[in-house]
């Protein structure tokens, strides 16, 4: 038999060998929490409201429709917008600006430069008659990387004859101000005149002239008198105008201005 003081021993002993965990006890890594301290689980998906603010956030390769879509200027308001997703494959296009030669002497198209607002129609699409407000184009002037003139784009669409495109880092059309200032573009076509990546010739002057090149000027790398009248005008204030280039054939014929970016 074992003497108390032997059992004592013993028992000590069992004790360190295998220890007793009560319920009370709590492991050193766990976290106790309680009601809203406690973390909830994450969705998930977090969806943010669709809020596109130029054509290109539309824009699916091979599958967008052109026609109008709605757009959400710097404020969260949102417009009418017309988008062109075909003719200039990897970009995507919004319509700034639309006019027929008829309505040429409208101040919105002939003296009144981008930065200044102007609107007409702005709410309703029309390819004889429209112009973005001055918050609407610098809205899309800041989604966007490229802009371009063209000419009948509803009965033509983008041939690439009596047209130019440049991008924003090169030349700025929205806050540009001056007369006869050489201004480098990536592309430009007037009455079969060709260049790329060259400078031209732009004005464009407040209560004066909108954006504008006079094909009957040189200075600049592009040269495109030949065939010119004295003084013509091209995508834009049209005082004096050649029936020769597109936009000014007819009275029905029509100028566009675009803001776009490449995916």
């Amino acid at each position: 038999m074992l003497s108390p003081s032997s059992s004592a021993v013993i028992l000590c002993l069992f004790a360190v060998i295998f220890p007793v965990k009560g319920d009370h006890h709590i492991d050193e890594h766990s976290v106790e929490c309680k009601g809203n301290y406690c973390p909830k689980p994450m969705p998930d998906v977090y969806q943010k409201p669709f809020r596109p603010k130029s054509c290109v956030d539309y824009y699916v390769p091979g599958k967008s429709t052109c026609g109008i879509y709605r757009l959400f200027d710097e404020h969260g308001n949102s417009y009418p917008a017309y988008c062109d997703f075909k003719s200039e494959p990897g970009t995507a296009w919004t319509l700034v600006m639309s006019w027929a030669n008829i309505n040429r002497g409208l101040p919105e198209f002939r003296q009144t430069p981008f930065k200044y607002d102007a609107p007409i129609n702005e709410n309703s699409h029309n390819w004889y008659m429209y112009r973005q407000s001055l918050k609407r184009i610098r809205s899309l002037a800041a989604h966007s990387t490229h802009w371009r003139a063209t000419c009948n784009y509803p009965s033509h669409g983008v041939d690439f004859t009596d047209y130019v495109r440049g991008n924003f880092k090169d030349f700025d059309i929205v806050n540009f101000l001056g007369s006869g200032v050489c201004k480098k573009v990536e592309h430009v076509n007037i009455r079969g005149h060709i260049g790329t990546h060259l400078t031209a010739r732009f004005w464009q002057v407040n209560d004066t002239f909108t954006l504008h090149i006079d094909s009957g000027s040189g200075g600049c790398d592009f040269d495109p008198r030949a065939g010119s009248v004295s003084s013509e005008d091209n995508f834009g204030f049209y005082l004096v105008i050649n029936p020769k280039f597109r936009c000014t054939k007819r009275k029905f014929s029509t100028t566009q201005w675009w803001f776009g970016a490449h995916l």
